[in-house]
């Protein structure tokens, strides 16, 4: 079930806002469809709050909103630059839906989008920080695209088997040949400039869905993946400078960055039966793969 299926499924997303809204005592007046694609996303302009509605039928999806709230609670105290959850009861389940609350943030006198520069320092921060004083999950690289590929209603026999060789392939090397050279610990999971936000003069990091335990290269590998988005050479370099280590120089980011690749695909395969940009995107996308070239693709 995704958000932008259709009349019926944007009703009940509409009935569970305002149910969630309700719980938490917050006012729904002009309420504004911001995005609509792996989560539903509103501006609540009377409250100066966002509410996400993600899909509760995604395994485990209760418990890593969970996470995420806790985490974000936790950066607070440390004045780490993330976004911060409303101090409600969250997340609440209604209509099929989990939704969670946030803090607005947003400058608008500075519209371009962050450079990956800012990221750099900003994840190594984060990879310094205390350890976390309670249990995180740990980081599943291959669950979500495996259940992506399986549920997905556009795939064939033929593409379809060629991705799950692809992740067990990419399995055996990440589970029994990789030797990770940076510590293993806090990570976000999807660490990228899409994920950054402009607000009061800094950059705040954003969605915190996936944030784990694990091997800190896997915050790395998405901005220098991110070449296949239009992320420049010169832009990666000051990412890692900025970070401080070159990932690209280890034995095996070869396999980070192709189950990164992999990953990028979960959300045009969940989407592409009705979305026909999403269809075309993922036809691109699994070409070039099988082609192994290094051509462009959308992001979205």
């Amino acid at each position: 079930m995704m958000i932008a299926t259709g009349d019926a499924v944007l009703t009940r997303a509409v009935a569970a806002l305002d149910q969630a809204c309700r719980a938490a005592g917050l006012s729904t007046a002009g309420a504004t469809l911001m995005r609509s694609f792996a989560n539903a996303v509103y501006l609540l302009p009377a409250e100066d709050v966002v509410v996400r509605l993600a899909d509760a039928g995604t395994p485990g999806k209760l418990d890593r909103l969970k996470t995420s709230v806790r985490v974000t609670r936790w950066l607070a105290e440390h004045d780490f630059p993330a976004i911060r959850p409303l101090e409600v009861r969250q997340p609440v389940a209604a209509e099929g839906f989990l939704i969670t609350f946030w803090h607005h943030e947003s400058d608008p006198a500075h519209t371009e989008p962050p450079e990956p520069a800012s990221l750099g320092p900003m994840l190594r921060r984060l990879h310094t920080l205390p350890p976390v004083p309670f249990e995180l999950p740990v980081y599943d690289p291959f669950g979500p695209i495996q259940r992506a590929v399986n549920a997905s209603r556009v795939l064939g026999p033929s593409d379809r088997g060629w991705l799950l060789d692809r992740c067990s392939a990419l399995a055996e090397d990440y589970y029994e040949r990789v030797e990770f050279a940076l510590p293993y610990g806090l990570i976000h999971g999807d660490a990228h400039r899409g994920n950054l936000v402009r607000a009061s003069g800094r950059l705040l990091l954003c969605d915190w869905d996936s944030v784990s335990a694990g091997p800190r290269e896997i915050d790395l590998i998405p901005t220098l993946q991110g070449a296949r988005f239009g992320v420049s050479e010169e832009q990666r370099a000051a990412f890692t400078a900025g970070y401080g280590y070159d990932v690209t120089s280890w034995e095996w980011y070869g396999v980070l960055r192709d189950m990164r690749e992999l990953r990028t695909l979960t959300a045009v395969l969940r989407t592409a039966h009705w979305d026909s940009r999403a269809r075309t995107e993922l036809t691109h996308r699994l070409e070039s793969l099988k082609a192994g070239d290094n051509r462009r693709w959308t992001p979205f």
